[in-house]
């Protein structure tokens, strides 16, 4: 025969067990912690690698698992202007924001972004030369090798005709022409911008034109 403490227990227990999910659910909901539907957690100490990207991710968890700046991850996708992006927003919501957006061709275009990226200046040493390649501080200045001409992967639609034409060391007028731009084109405009008043343009015909007078 029960007694009234066995009861209590019966109703306790099972009490206790869901007051304990759900407060579980609302801490790891509060910190980011929470993981559902196999979906992995970002933080700034995840690494990441262009091809990790889901639709499900963010432009900040990306931004925090690629280690790149989200607004550099915004500029990338080439949106016209006054588009709402935001850090919150998710790559799946992408493609009703940027006309042919695809997230597979855009993880091709932003490994070419990392892989042109520069590497770090090397830190100065105590006597302030910067050490060389075995180790040791030379005084010597030694004249760059290669071009240093970036990879058209760093053309964006921030970027104006001026500066991708100084980059490649081109005349911008040259430039402006080899894309098939009309005179009438301003050489500081952002490329983003001039497809909102050129019928047609696309930045890729920037690209290839830097490409073709390189």
């Amino acid at each position: 025969m029960s007694t009234p403490r066995t009861k209590a227990a019966l109703w306790i227990a099972p009490a206790v067990t869901i007051a304990a999910l759900f407060g579980s659910y609302g801490i790891a909901s509060a910190t980011g912690g929470w993981v559902t539907s196999g979906k992995q957690v970002i933080t700034a100490s995840t690494k990441l690698t262009p091809d990790d990207l889901k639709g499900w991710m963010t432009l900040q968890q990306a931004s925090d698992g690629l280690g790149i700046g989200v607004d550099r991850l915004i500029a990338l996708l080439d949106a016209p202007a006054g588009t709402a992006i935001a850090p919150a927003t998710a790559f799946k919501d992408l493609e009703a924001l940027v006309p042919g957006f695809e997230l597979s061709a855009f993880k091709l275009r932003l490994a070419e972004a990392l892989a042109s990226a520069p590497s770090p200046a090397p830190t100065p040493t105590a006597s302030g030369a910067a050490p060389t390649a075995s180790g040791s501080s030379s005084s010597a200045t030694h004249a760059p090798t290669g071009s240093g001409t970036p990879g058209t992967s760093s053309i964006t639609g921030q970027t104006t005709l001026r500066q991708a034409a100084t980059a490649a060391g081109i005349d911008p007028e040259r430039l402006r022409r080899e894309a098939g731009l009309p005179a009438s084109v301003g050489l500081d405009v952002a490329l983003k911008d001039i497809k909102n008043s050129v019928p047609g343009f696309e930045i890729q015909s920037v690209r290839d034109a830097v490409e073709r007078l390189r």
